[in-house]
């Protein structure tokens, strides 16, 4: 949890709102979403949706695509999907079963904004396996060079972007250089760390008096055992 998380929630919408594009300046930022889809074309194994996309998305997606893509790609992984939305974008490289996720989040609710670096093997696309079955790159980092503070990416605005997502290129060369090699030894040792440590879900079940009951969700008990 967040210390003092309205206080934060404040200075995000804050943040966000000083950005926004004023009207006289509607087109030009029309101009430039549309001048971000020219220069990143649809790969012919990639889906993409936009919803509403904010200017600090398009951005990022643009030099995620313009950095880590040719990164990645020179591995075999191949863009899969692209999403972008207001507040969050998602976009996936697949190698076979392996893939790469890089997400971002800039909604005012959470406790800062973020992107991260996901490597996950299976399906991308199932909560409940991906949430079990992927690791932050921070954690190998951390395994790697534990000495070195390791978390998500703070998500970056103007001219850091360039900079943050480059250094974040850097780093996962450095440190999933056996992931991107399909070499998945450290990957599975991490995610087992990782699982390890967590719960299965909750369910809280009420009862005619208001009191709860509270089981493990099957599902996730299973995919606790399976991945730890």
């Amino acid at each position: 949890m967040c210390e003092d998380i309205k206080l934060l929630n404040v200075n995000n919408i804050r943040r966000l709102t000083e950005r926004q594009p004023e009207s006289d300046n509607a087109e030009r930022a029309i101009m430039k979403h549309l001048d971000f889809f020219k220069r990143n074309k649809k790969s012919k194994t990639e889906t993409v949706r936009t919803k509403k996309p904010s200017p600090e998305q398009i951005i990022f997606t643009d030099v995620v695509l313009g950095i880590i893509s040719p990164t990645v790609e020179q591995f075999g992984f191949l863009r899969r999907r692209t999403e972008i939305e207001q507040f969050f974008t998602t976009i996936i490289f697949r190698k076979e079963k392996q893939y790469i996720k890089i997400q971002s989040s800039t909604h005012p609710r959470d406790c800062s904004f973020y992107y991260n670096i996901i490597l996950g093997e299976g399906d991308s696309e199932n909560f409940t396996e991906y949430d079990w079955n992927s690791i932050a790159l921070w954690r190998l980092k951390s395994k790697i060079d534990p000495t070195v503070k390791s978390k998500e990416y703070e998500f970056p605005f103007d001219s850091k972007v360039k900079y943050s997502v480059s250094h974040a290129n850097k780093e996962l060369i450095k440190y999933a250089d056996s992931f991107l090699h399909g070499d998945l030894t450290l990957f599975y040792e991490a995610r087992s760390e990782q699982n390890k440590g967590r719960e299965p879900y909750k369910i809280y079940i009420p009862d005619e008096n208001g009191n709860y009951t509270v089981t493990e969700e099957p599902i996730s008990i299973e995919q606790k055992r399976k991945y730890s």
